[in-house]
């Protein structure tokens, strides 16, 4: 029913025949493509939230270099403000320097989105950082207790390395990269949790 419905408007709008599977698709974009924007405690970064999630690992474009490959993060980066795009679950977090408003980006920046929704199902692929067992409870741990709460201020966390005397080392993405209190309070956090669940030998630094 909602096909013909569909295909009727198609011919009503247009006055000529539009193949039905290509009204199928734009309608079920529409349907996924509400974006909300929320602030993070770094003025420099929005968070553009999808209604579903959309990313099953996370990924980190800190310059146009790092971005090649990726379409999406490439036409982003085509505007000249924008200084890193993070990609995590059901969100997108883009940071800007500081010579341009968000009320003159934003729409900007939604817009790429859209026309480029299409890009973003090639990350939607699950990748495992390491088989090494102290790693991988270090992760679910992680995972827990620390991600999520940054993942609502459009951030994530990023393990660089565990060596076998276990010093961690985590590197802070999206909003959370350029915001000091996330390195100072959530780095106390992780080094308690850590220590509590993991091993009270381990240290934990930011790179």
């Amino acid at each position: 029913m909602i096909k013909y419905f569909l295909f009727k408007i198609a011919k009503i709008k247009s006055g000529c025949i539009i193949y039905l599977s290509k009204i199928e698709k734009l309608f079920f974009k529409w349907l996924i493509m509400n974006i909300d924007i929320e602030f993070t405690p770094n003025p420099n970064a929005r968070k553009f939230v999808f209604d579903n999630n959309l990313f099953s690992s996370s990924k980190q474009f800190d310059n146009v270099e790092q971005a090649k490959g990726d379409v999406l993060a490439e036409k982003l980066f085509e505007i000249p403000e924008i200084t890193s795009v993070f990609y995590l679950s059901n969100f997108l977090t883009v940071t800007k320097n500081g010579t341009i408003r968000w009320e003159d980006l934003e729409e900007n920046i939604k817009s790429t989105i859209e026309e480029n929704f299409e890009k973003i199902k090639e990350f939607n692929k699950k990748t495992t950082s390491s088989s090494n067992e102290n790693l991988k409870k270090v992760e679910d741990i992680l995972d827990e207790y620390i991600r999520p709460g940054l993942a609502m201020d459009g951030g994530g966390l990023e393990i660089v390395e565990l060596t076998d005397d276990l010093i961690l080392s985590v590197k802070y993405h999206g909003a959370c990269g350029g915001c000091p209190s996330s390195t100072y309070a959530t780095l106390q956090g992780i080094t308690f949790l850590l220590k509590e669940y993991f091993d009270e030998k381990i240290e934990v630094i930011a790179v």
